[in-house]
């Protein structure tokens, strides 16, 4: 049972993680204690077994949303048309900006659960709406609709405190998670604890700064320029982006190094391949999540993208090379989640200039 609880970056709590007839469960298991966790994480998969046997797939995050969206305007709710009209409005930027979210955690939107979505997540939200230009009304008018939202699913029993509520409570201050970076022994540890050319898959990570899925999916064919393997010379392509969003960049001479060292299948054509019937490594964030608990990794393998970019920003990149180069929708975004870890030097130097860090 203790492989299934563990603890989240800047938490207290234990939490529950398991995957149950191929669906992903993550939820907070609301105690500091191990041996009470444990015991609640045993009654939780139970219960969590039983309704996948039955087919229901509540807790779900997109779930409720559909229900709650699909079920605005009947039964006994007074708003009038032109409310519900305004609401399925800001609820459709709601699931862009958290679909957003989850392809920069390396997560899949149909695995969020109503308990995934915090304090933090609305705070999250709110800034990438203001990142968007959207007017302080509009925002306001997106959280009246959010707040609806997860009072439903408050009143199903899926979450114990609506945290829309919670974020405005507090003032509506931004309320960024710490991160937990990790070293580049914990990464070679990490790296050797895993299978196959697996074993490549974190150093090349940390080199890259790349997401998971998105790294996990790369063919030998979106490397260019091996045969003159130096720096400037070689670029990838990454292709299986959420949305399909292609981002191209030049690697750095030790990502080359990685690949160079790489042996290649006659039958799989991915860069990090197995022997399974699709070739590559499907599900290696749960994987990895594993080996950490035997290595003592401590962090999450998001965490080594988060490190890459941090690392890049206070050896002189700017923040607009980093923006592009690990692919976030807006440069506010790579400066909320990382100049709170560089000095005022390093950030000044960030932001002076665009071209910075490309000589």
């Amino acid at each position: 049972m203790s492989s299934n609880i563990y603890k989240q970056s800047g938490s207290k709590n234990w939490h529950l993680r398991v995957t149950i007839d191929g669906v992903r469960h993550r939820e907070s298991l609301r105690t500091t204690s191990k041996r009470v966790a444990e015991k609640k994480a045993k009654d939780r998969i139970k219960e969590l077994r039983a309704k996948a046997d039955k087919g229901e797939d509540d807790w779900l995050f997109q779930v409720g949303y559909v229900k709650f969206y699909d079920g605005m305007g009947q039964g006994d709710t007074a708003w009038s048309d032109e409310t519900v009209k305004r609401y399925k409005t800001s609820l459709r930027q709601i699931l862009n900006i958290l679909d957003e979210l989850c392809e920069d955690e390396d997560r899949d939107i149909r695995d969020l659960f109503a308990t995934d979505i915090t304090t933090a997540v609305v705070s999250e939200f709110v800034e990438r709406r203001k990142d968007k230009g959207v007017t302080v009304s509009t925002i306001n008018r997106d959280l009246t609709a959010f707040r609806h939202l997860m009072a439903e699913m408050k009143n199903q029993g899926w979450v114990s405190e609506n945290p829309v509520v919670s974020y405005e409570r507090q003032g509506m201050k931004e309320n960024l998670p710490d991160i937990e970076i990790p070293t580049d022994d914990a990464i070679r540890k990490l790296g050797a604890r895993a299978p196959g050319t697996l074993a490549f898959f974190p150093e090349f990570l940390n080199e890259t700064g790349g997401r998971v899925t998105e790294t996990a999916m790369l063919k030998w064919s979106d490397i260019k320029g091996l045969e003159r393997p130096t720096e400037g010379n070689v670029k990838v392509t990454y292709r299986k982006t959420k949305g399909g969003k292609i981002r191209v960049v030049l690697l750095r001479q030790a990502a080359i190094d990685i690949l160079l060292r790489i042996p290649r299948s006659n039958s799989s054509p991915y860069l990090f391949w197995n022997r399974s019937d699709h070739g590559y490594y499907k599900d290696a964030s749960n994987l990895f999540w594993e080996y950490g608990q035997e290595t003592g990794f401590g962090s999450r393998l998001h965490d080594i993208r988060h490190k890459f970019a941090i690392e890049r920003l206070q050896e002189g990149w700017s923040i607009y090379r980093v923006s592009r180069y690990i692919g976030h929708v807006s440069v506010r975004t790579t400066e909320r989640y990382y100049f709170r870890y560089l000095t005022q030097e390093e950030q000044d130097a960030a932001s002076s200039d665009g071209d910075n860090g490309f000589r």
